[in-house]
């Protein structure tokens, strides 16, 4: 156990090294700023730990009206950049909002699926209707990318407590009714996205210049990688977004196939890490829990490798544990707060 906790912690700590290097080269004056916060972010894991998980869970709701309140707020005195009001700006420090609900949303659904979990459909369009809340609140700012998070989550979690049958006969309806409702549902450069993921050549110079410049910079990285500071695509700015949407492709760039290497077997043990302790609860919200944090980076993590790497559809969703920003970084330190609060329950056994 020993062993593996010492693994878990350093692939915190070798991940969040290799993502301050990164913003020091692809973005210098912001460095600084991501250290505070990579601080601050111990800090609230540290601070979560000490949390008796009972009690989160006895004030389930508590969590979940307040996550709606939060996101409700944001309309009223969040702060508009580019036409998205997603943050609220406290001066010192813009809180994007959608993250923060996230561990508040997974409180609930875990208490939730606990102590009523569906057996009828009437229960089943229930929690369904309280989980899409949140996600239409969250599109509507617009953020498409933090909306699909917030709506992989509980998907997720009624998935692995039991119901995966009863997840794919809801999911292939709402497919039927969403598909014919695509015009509706989806923002002009929503379907943009979409287009440009099929074929980004088709408009290089203008919705295709992201991937395109995303999929040069991962491919010119080669095998041992350009060096620090000396990647092309970023530093002549080529590359858009270099130290959040797509800090990956200026990882790879700098640090070639060698550096993904190793920064993958490290996501490969943090991931790991959270399914030991999730199969060692003995109570089901624990369990759960530990698993909310886990759906969050694996699904964040899946679509954002995957946009740089021209293999998804571009959607503005961050790289976890990488990409610069407080919020998320706030976020991912409560889900980890979460963790180590089962892992310091457990007994002394190793893998």
């Amino acid at each position: 156990m020993q062993k593996s906790k010492f693994g878990f912690f350093a692939s915190l700590f070798v991940l969040q090294v290799l993502s301050l290097v990164t913003i020091w080269s692809t973005y210098p004056s912001l460095f600084l700023t991501q250290v505070s916060f990579v601080l601050i972010g111990i800090l609230i894991v540290y601070l979560v730990s000490k949390v008796d998980h009972t009690v989160l869970f006895s004030t389930a709701t508590f969590w979940y009206l307040t996550s709606i309140a939060i996101l409700v707020l944001t309309y009223f005195i969040g702060r508009n950049v580019r036409g998205s009001i997603r943050w609220i700006d406290f001066g010192f420090f813009n809180l994007q909002t959608s993250e923060l609900v996230k561990p508040m949303l997974a409180i609930f659904y875990c208490s939730y699926l606990t102590m009523f979990p569906p057996k009828k459909i009437s229960q089943y369009l229930k929690f369904i209707f309280l989980s899409l809340i949140p996600v239409v609140l969250v599109a509507k700012q617009p953020d498409l990318g933090s909306a699909l998070t917030i709506l992989f989550m509980p998907i997720f979690l009624l998935m692995v407590s039991g119901h995966f049958k009863q997840v794919l006969v809801f999911g292939a309806l709402f497919l039927f009714l969403a598909v014919p409702l695509e015009s509706v549902l989806l923002k002009p450069y929503q379907r943009t996205r979409i287009e440009t993921f099929l074929n980004p050549y088709k408009d290089p110079q203008g919705a295709g210049y992201n991937v395109i410049q995303a999929t040069i910079a991962v491919g010119s990285g080669g095998f041992f990688g350009k060096g620090v500071k000396l990647g092309t695509q970023s530093h002549l700015n080529f590359l858009p977004e270099r130290h959040t949407d797509f800090i990956f492709a200026s990882f790879a760039e700098e640090f070639g196939f060698l550096g993904v290497l190793f920064f993958l077997f490290c996501f490969y043990y943090l991931f790991r890490f959270f399914l030991y302790v999730s199969s060692r609860q003995k109570d089901q919200d624990s369990y759960l829990l530990c698993l909310s944090g886990f759906s969050v980076i694996l699904f964040q993590f899946i679509v954002n490798v995957g946009m740089n790497m021209g293999l998804m559809p571009v959607t503005g969703i961050t790289l976890p544990l990488f990409s610069y920003g407080g919020s998320s970084l706030l976020s991912f330190a409560i889900f980890l707060g979460f963790l180590v609060r089962q892992l310091d329950l457990l007994p002394p056994i190793e893998i």
